[in-house]
């Protein structure tokens, strides 16, 4: 079964299933390399973000799925652990598991490198080494049923006791309201995935699934590999993350998912998740918050001569992206079109009286957010540059008139939705992925008020840095 999986052994974008202290599943977007030969899949994480060596301490068994536009899901689970110590030797291995420092990310060659980025993202590459021992393999090809081949043993303890003074958070009762993004995500069809705690191996399983919010929340259609019981520490997810990690976006919620067959409610209590917009000013930030986060750390890696660690691994810089000149069009049209659309969208939710309109118009925004982030990501990896009579053009096109903001926002919407219907015809497939899937309708359960203010304020913020980041492809320190 392991040479089967042979066309997925490259550094690739997987999703890892920890379980944390209380043995409650949660996810997390990882870049890691499958290696069939060996057995193993190997990632990593770097040591101010720590949650997930945390959750290893005590529960070594986890799961790791990966999925894609145009692709089978396969699951893997297996035994994890820990490797940390020398943060050069450290880093080569993971320059070696990528192909080379650039081989996933341009930035990525260009931080190990050049003085200044070497410097701010040397904390970023500090990083302690994570090795999955794969002993099951779940797959379903073309929409089949999901087999499971085993090809080990766990032999690790299934779990260790947390110290006394870790426990679980305090639960708060549902509010029937959901995180905007997500919500969002969620509505326009985002690939969704449920994890469960798998009680004869104590070991995480998690497989996608269908999701659709009506009565009031949010329903799950469970396969029956997890069971028709009900399950109070279950975690569902939603995100789009590209496999260059340019773009990426996740919204998770701990919660717990009703008995019964088919559709089934699930009820959370708790929301967790990141957000990474493309472009060099949130690489930037990346860099500040890992040096910030690092400060404290304690899991004994040494920093790493980045340099050093690049040259031990060799490889290759990732070429720039090429695509014909009539989709390099239709980006640079939805890029403007949706940077100006999200903040005036945003702001109409935010002014907006009624609830069902305050509702449509902030899913709307969001939706504007991710086409604009879209975009941006495939801009970036060939190097386009702003085409700034564009994004007057789109910036003139937002204005009202009258007082039917919805309706104006919808003739906006729709004039996005023809670019991107004409992306999905002409873009290959594995590019595709942070399109919205669905059109644009009722979902049934409004956001957060209170949450709406903040939105604009972000929506505004996201917007002028995409757009200086256009503006500016060729930065100084950049080269």
């Amino acid at each position: 079964m392991l040479s089967r999986l042979e066309g997925l052994d490259r550094f690739l974008q997987w999703d890892l299933v920890t379980l944390n202290p209380w043995g409650t599943p949660v996810w997390a977007a990882v870049g890691a390399r499958l290696l069939p030969e060996q057995g193993e899949i190997w990632t990593s994480t770097t040591v101010g973000f720590t949650s997930k060596v945390r959750n290893l301490g005590f529960h070594p068994r986890v799961a790791m799925m990966r999925w894609s536009a145009g692709g089978d899901p396969v699951v893997i689970r297996g035994e994890a652990t820990v490797h940390s110590g020398d943060g050069t030797q450290n880093l080569a291995q993971l320059f070696r598991l990528m192909g080379g420092p650039g081989a996933q990310r341009e930035f990525f060659g260009i931080s190990s490198e050049h003085p200044f980025w070497r410097r701010l993202y040397g904390d970023y590459w500090r990083r302690v080494l994570i090795r999955v021992r794969i002993v099951e393999i779940w797959s379903a090809a073309g929409g089949q049923e999901w087999g499971r081949h085993r090809v080990g043993r766990f032999s690790l303890p299934k779990e260790r006791r947390p110290p006394s003074p870790i426990g679980p958070p305090r639960r708060r009762p549902y509010s029937g309201r959901l995180q905007l993004s997500g919500l969002q995500m969620l509505a326009d069809g985002m690939p969704s995935a449920l994890a469960l705690l798998d009680r004869p191996s104590r070991a995480p399983l998690a497989l996608p699934v269908q999701v659709r919010l009506q009565h009031g929340g949010v329903e799950v259609m469970v396969p029956q590999e997890l069971g028709s019981r009900a399950e109070r520490r279950a975690s569902l997810v939603t995100r789009v993350v590209d496999d260059s990690y340019e773009m990426a976006r996740m919204v998770g919620w701990i919660g717990a998912v009703d008995g019964g067959e088919g559709w089934r409610r699930f009820n959370p209590r708790s929301v967790y998740g990141f957000v990474k917009p493309p472009g060099v000013v949130p690489d930037v930030a990346a860099g500040l918050v890992a040096a910030l986060a690092a400060a404290g750390d304690r899991s004994e890696v040494s920093r790493p001569r980045v340099r050093s660690s690049a040259r031990q691994a060799g490889g290759e810089t990732v070429p720039t992206l090429r695509l014909p000149p009539g989709v390099w069009t239709a980006l640079d049209r939805l890029f403007s079109a949706a940077a100006a659309d999200a903040p005036w969208l945003s702001a109409a939710a935010a002014l907006a009286r009624s609830p069902e309109e305050r509702f449509q118009l902030a899913l709307l925004a969001q939706r504007a957010t991710m086409e604009r982030d879209f975009a941006h990501s495939l801009l970036v990896r060939g190097h386009r540059p702003l085409a700034v009579l564009g994004l007057a053009e789109a910036a003139r096109s937002v204005r009202t008139t009258g007082r039917q903001p919805l309706v104006h926002a919808r003739r906006l919407e729709r004039a996005r939705e023809l670019l991107t219907d004409e992306l999905r015809r002409t873009l290959p497939a594995d590019l595709t992925f942070g399109l919205p899937q669905t059109p644009p309708g009722e979902a049934g359960i409004a956001p957060d008020p209170g949450s709406l203010t903040g939105a604009l304020a972000l929506s505004l913020a996201e917007s002028a840095v995409a757009v200086v980041d256009r503006l500016l492809p060729r930065l100084p320190l950049w080269r």
